[in-house]
Order: structure tokens, then sequence, then C-alpha cells
């Protein structure tokens, strides 16, 4: 657990093990406060300058931050390390190190079973008190503010509905009062104060705030309260129990991003666990092709999917305008799949469906939903782009694959090998299914080695990939295992056609933007990769940990050392490889005691370890050089 703790909704408080902490200077504050709230993502040291200093030239503002950073490293003392990263070019604070009471509510507000949790974690409007010192701040402050205090509010409205204690009770009624305090025209709080009250036997109160509401309402904006508001007056009037609150209706936008949720296994039968994934992520890749959408990456969405299955929430942790959510049944001789599309800013219901399906029709499930789905959100989508001819696989290839794709993104002994054994059987079930072939093919050069691979185990893998290519062009998961396939063998350009060719027909395939990144890196376009790769993250923002990998990689070859480290260090359990890259870059910045004491954790970890052994991946020679250049110099052996 964090050492020190940052409260920022409510005011401003740093403590460390309990114990208050000054920073007098009121930017020392705001600057803290907003490095607090990024989650330890790296932010430049230009942004930080013009969102403080707005007022001054471009020098003084870097010295003004320069001395900001100074104030923090003096309140943090011996700590600092462990708490801020500030580079050449980026500051960032490292979450293990800085507990900030906004994501303990965030976190709390997620699951109904925190609720109440929640509401008391919310004592005040985010640094309440401190005041913005550029326009360019508070254009950051206000809407995060209004963010928050819209989540404090739908903690309220939920909780009128949610089973609580005596205690909660009073912690929900003291919030919603609050919030009406400072905005007496939240009608869906004063909706949920007005059922909470009834519970906690203050009837003739609630009767009360109905017409305070009313008034407010007519007074400032001509209206009279919406009809739900209403019913639950009548309600309480009449001594029934006060209806569920409904949320407004809200405009979507014009192109709007998409996540695809994991599918609920009603059921709750192991085997359909796979499908139920599997499912979510047909159904993401086959969207993401449609250029009309923004589809986040599958591994985001299954990554929230464990914390909260609230629209809402999954909206704004995304940052997504729309969420499909679904699940799966068993009956007996068939499966029901339910789809529903929800808008997760009010977390209204735009579509659903329902399909029963015999086991042979749930392969084609993900192109029924998409027909249904793209004319609910633009009528004017032609319905020629839903035309799916390609031959679907059998139930149990498809079975098998993704199984297999499972073991292949595990890390247990055991987990390469039994994933080329589920797509072999997929294969056997069905010899012409395309996906599956190429992820055999793919599987082979894991199991080798990646680029270790002996050169005819490469050759008759891309060879399995490129023949599934043929099979199944329009797969842009096949492009973009066949890019990294090339890459292993040195093909940087056929690499990079691959993947342009998986971005292309799915614009929002994170993996392939970032191998793309990669190899734009690697011909010297090094902002262009760069800002490819952030791309990358925005779409996949829950992303594996390899992305961290070769955006460190990336930074290196950029000569962004700092930066690098900071990628790096993101690797949990990080391997001798990754090490070694981190020594070299404290190395190239002459932090050589630091960079010693890595070579050591290295050594340590594996005593023959040399350089002769380092994988080239998709680097070029001048490239693996510079890497080599910097791992000598660290003091690591040839």
């Amino acid at each position: 657990m964090a050492m020190w703790s940052l409260k920022l909704l409510g005011g401003f408080a740093l403590e460390r093990a309990g114990e208050s902490t000054e920073l007098h200077n009121r930017k020392d504050r705001l600057l803290l406060g907003f490095l607090g709230l990024t989650s330890g993502r790296p932010v430049s040291r230009d942004r930080l300058a013009g969102l403080l200093w707005a007022d001054r030239a471009e020098e003084q503002a870097r010295g003004s931050l320069r001395q900001s950073l100074a104030a923090l490293r003096g309140a943090f003392g011996e700590d600092t390390d462990s708490v801020l990263s500030a580079g050449r070019d980026n500051v960032s604070v490292k979450p293990s190190g800085l507990h900030v009471d906004v994501e303990e509510f965030e976190r709390a507000a997620a699951n109904v079973s925190t609720l109440a949790a929640a509401a008391r974690l919310y004592p005040g409007p985010l640094l309440d008190g401190l005041e913005a010192p550029s326009p360019e701040y508070d254009e950051w402050l206000v809407p995060e503010r209004q963010r928050l205090e819209d989540l404090a509010a739908s903690v309220v409205e939920r909780l009128a509905t949610t089973e609580m204690s005596q205690q909660d009770l009073a912690s929900a009624i003291r919030l919603a009062r609050r919030l009406l305090d400072r905005d007496r025209l939240r009608e869906p709080v004063c909706r949920a104060l007005m059922q909470l009250l009834v519970r906690d036997d203050k009837r003739t109160e609630a009767l009360k705030l109905f017409n305070q509401c009313e008034t407010a309402l007519a007074e400032e904006l001509g209206v009279k309260a919406a009809p739900e508001t209403a019913k639950v007056y009548r309600d309480i009037l009449g001594g029934a129990k006060p209806a569920e609150p409904v949320a407004p209706a809200m405009p979507t936008e014009e192109r709007p991003s998409i996540a695809v949720m994991p599918f609920h296994n009603i059921s709750r039968e192991s085997d359909l666990d796979v499908l139920c994934e599997g499912l979510a992520e047909d159904i993401t890749s086959g969207l993401g092709r449609f250029k009309l959408f923004s589809v986040i990456d599958r591994f985001s969405s299954a990554e929230i999917a464990k914390a909260t299955s609230d629209a809402q929430e999954i909206g704004k942790r995304l940052g997504v305008d729309l969420v499909v959510q679904g699940s799966l049944q068993r009956l007996q001789d068939s499966l029901r799949m339910t789809v529903k599309l929800v808008d997760a800013a009010t977390r209204t219901q735009k579509w659903s469906g329902q399909f029963n399906l015999k086991a042979a029709d749930i392969l084609s499930a993900p192109d029924k939903i998409m027909a249904a789905v793209l004319p609910s959100i633009n009528s004017q989508v032609e319905s020629t782009l839903l035309e799916r001819s390609r031959r679907k696989p059998t139930l149990a290839a498809y079975e098998h694959l993704l199984v297999g794709i499972k073991h292949l993104r595990g890390y247990e002994p055991d987990d390469n090998r039994l994933a080329i054994e589920h797509f072999d059987k997929a294969l056997a079930s069905d010899p012409g299914f395309a996906l599956a072939m190429a992820y055999r093919g793919f599987a082979d050069i894991v199991y080798h080695g990646y680029d270790a691979s002996p050169r005819d185990i490469l050759e008759a893998a891309t060879s399995l990939i490129r023949q599934a290519s043929v099979l199944d062009p329009e797969e842009p998961r096949i492009w973009w295992l066949m890019g990294i396939a090339l890459a292993y063998a040195g093909n940087l350009d056929a690499e990079e056609q691959c993947y342009r060719k998986s971005v292309e027909l799915n614009p929002s395939d994170a993996n392939a933007l970032a191998g793309l990144a990669v190899v734009t890196v690697a011909r010297g376009q090094h902002d262009l990769g760069i800002s490819m790769f952030q791309e990358a993250f925005r779409l996949n923002p829950y992303h594996p940990e390899w992305y961290w990998v070769d955006f460190g990689s990336m930074l290196y070859v950029c000569g962004k050392y700092e930066e690098a480290i900071d990628s790096f260090s993101h690797r949990r359990n990080p391997h001798v490889w990754v090490l070694s890259r981190i020594a070299a870059c404290y190395a190239q910045l002459d932090r050589m005691a630091e960079a010693k004491a890595v070579v050591d954790r290295v050594m340590k970890m594996r005593p023959n370890f040399r350089l002769s052994e380092q994988r080239s991946g998709s680097w070029a020679a001048d490239d693996l050089a510079r890497f080599k250049a910097g791992m000598i110099k660290a003091g690591l052996p040839e």
C-alpha cells in the first residue's frame, strides 16, 4: 500500500502515513493535483508549463515548472523516487507510491456493492477552493470536476433503489443534500433524495422537496418537473413505493465510439465462458471494419468488465459513447443470445435483440448483431455493407480456436504447447478455417522462441499464415499475424504492408497499429511512430504489458531514454532483455550507478548472460547496434 496519500476531493491534502505535509504554493498543489489524476501516464513538460504558467514566456514557464518540481521533491524527501518520475521531457507520478482519493472513489462508485462507501468518499468537488491559474488549466479542471460531480450524482441515484443500512442511508442523504446545495437544478438527484427520505421515514420532507424542485425549475428554466419526478411525488403522496428513477435521453455523437463487453454467461457453464469472450472479440473486430465507428480494443473492455457492468461507468472509464452488452444462456437444444446497445451517458437502451440459435447458427451471430446495431446508430448505413459471404467454421473448430488463443496469451510453462494442440484440433475439424490456420503458424514461431526460431520453422509458419490470408483476405487479424512473422524473418517492407492492410480492414485494431508504429520508427520517422503508438494506447487503454516494452524500445531508438525507462518500468517481473534495455538507458544518461544496479540484477537472474544472444525483433541493424552500445556501456558482457 502507498505510504503517501493525495486527497483532491473537497480541497487538497497531502499526507504521509497519516501525517499532513504542506505545499504552501498554490501552483505546486495544482501541479501535483493534475499529475495525480493522470494514472501514471507521462505528461510533457511543455504541457505542464502551459497549464500553470501560460502568462509567461516559454523559457520562464519551464523554469517555474522546474522550481515547482523541486518543491514537490522537497515535500516527498527520500521517497521522491518512489512517487515522482521527472525526465528531461516528461513528468509522471507512480501510482504504486501515491494513493489518490479520486481513484478510490471511482472504484467504489463502479460497483453496486460499494456504492454506500462511494457516498462517504465524496466530500466535495475536485480541488475545491483552488482557482485555476490559467484558461488552459480551467479547460481541464472544469469538465473533470463536473465529471466527478456527475459520478457522485449517479451514486445517489443508484443508492435510491439499493438496500443499505441506516448508517449508509444517512451518508447517501448527506451527499444528495450537498449536491443539491451546489446545484438545485439536479432533478434526478432531487428525485432520488425524495425516495431516500421516504426510506428514512421523512415523508413530509420528501414532499416539500418536490415543491422546492418545481419552484427552482420554473424560476430558472421555465419548465415543469419531469414526468418521472412527478410520478415519484404522486407515489409518495399516495403511500406507494416510488418507482426507479429514469435518466433523460441524450443525443449520440455523429461518429460514435463503442465498447463491446464480454458476454455474461447466465447458465454458468464453464464451456460457455470461452464462447462468451470469443463472441465479444468477433463483434469488436467486425465493428472495427466499419469506419463509422471508433471501437475500443477487447482487452480494455474485458479489464473494465471485471470492475463494473454499469454502462455509464464503462463509458466514462473507456471514453465511449455506446456500450454493447450481451448474455448467453443454454436452453434444451439451443443457445439464447441477448444483446443490447446502451447509451453510456444516460444508460438508455438504444436497441436490443434476442437470438435463439442452434449450434450451427451461433457462428453467424456477430454479423446478425452488426446488421441490427448499425441502423440504430446511423440510419443511412447502406445495407450492402453488412453482406458477409465468407463461410463460417464449424462450432467445434471455433471453440478450439478460442481456447488456443487464450493459451497463446498465457504465461504458464505449458501454454504454448496447449495452444498448438487446440489450433490443430480446430483445423482437424475444419481444414479451411483461415484464422485458426494463421494462429497455428504463429504459435509455432512463439513456441520456438520468436526470432530465435530456426529458419525452416519461420518459413513454414509464414507460408501457413500466407495460405490463410488467401482463404480469408478480409480478416484483419491474419494480416497482423503475418506482419509479426515477417518481422522475425527480417522483411521490413512486407511487414509494414501487412500491418497497413490490417489497419485498413480494421482501423480500431490497436495491436496492428502498434506494430505499424514500431516499423515507422525503425524507418526513422520518430515523431510519427510515437504518435501512432499513442493512438494505439488510446484505442486500448487497458493493453497487455508488451505494449510498454515495445513503446520503451521505440523511445530508446528515438533517444528518449528517461521516457523509455518509465515505459519499461511498467513491465511487471521484467525478463533479462527488458532489464538490459533499462540498464542501457541509464548508461546513455551517464547514470552509471543505476545502470550497474540493473546489470547486477540481470547477472543474478542469468549468470551466463551474453549480449551475443540478443534478438533482433523487427529492428534494423543500426538500431540493434544502438541497443548493444548502451548495454556494453552499462557493463553487460558481450
